[in-house]
């Protein structure tokens, strides 16, 4: 009798061990949503130039192929406003960038707690600046509209919540643009939600 029970007993803890160790299933879609603040180097591209940050949103849909290849499209928007006297007027600028990526995304394990992944992400980046420049003698207004080849050079590190929901606790990217005849060193840093299914 003591024997069975502890043939019972061995039984049902390596069960209870073997289920710990079931693979978590691979999900087939990634949804990302979430903010990205960018470091805009606009050098070439609008009067008075300097490096601009940049608030805005960061989404992507990622289709996994396989366990640790996966194929995404990126979309992004960033945004700055500012306004400042020059004491004999008021000048202001808007400063807006769009890009419009896609390529491959390359994962660890999909069983692990922290899923790191990197990939590299190729498309356009679209600018858009508006300057304005008040003054009581005159008024003087400066339109910048460009399109650029752009890459997204990066990773970042999720975190599992549950099955069907990461938070990405970070994204960085190298973002670099080629406006003009030169080239835009940016970056940008993003975190949100993960949705899988």
């Amino acid at each position: 009798m003591s024997k069975l029970l502890i043939a019972t007993f061995l039984i049902a803890s390596t069960a209870s061990v073997l289920s710990g160790q079931t693979p978590v299933e691979q999900p087939k879609n990634e949804f990302f949503a979430g903010y990205s603040f960018h470091s805009a180097d606009i050098n070439t591209l609008t009067i008075d130039p300097h490096r601009t940050p940049q608030n805005g949103v960061n989404l992507e849909y990622t289709r996994n192929i396989t366990r640790h290849l996966g194929i995404t499209g990126d979309a992004s928007a960033h945004f700055h406003r500012e306004t400042r006297s020059t004491g004999v007027g008021t000048f202001s600028t808007q400063r807006d960038q769009y890009f419009l990526l896609g390529g491959v995304q390359l994962r660890a394990g999909s069983n692990e707690r922290m899923r790191p992944f990197a990939h590299a992400l190729f498309g356009a980046s679209l600018f858009r600046g508006f300057t304005s420049d008040l003054r009581p003698a005159s008024n003087v207004y400066t339109f910048d509209d460009a399109t650029s080849f752009a890459t997204a050079l990066g990773g970042g590190l999720d975190l599992r919540v549950s099955k069907r929901i990461d938070v990405r606790l970070i994204q960085f990217d190298y973002t670099p643009t080629f406006f003009g005849s030169g080239r835009q060193d940016n970056f940008w840093i993003s975190a949100g939600i993960v949705f899988k299914r």
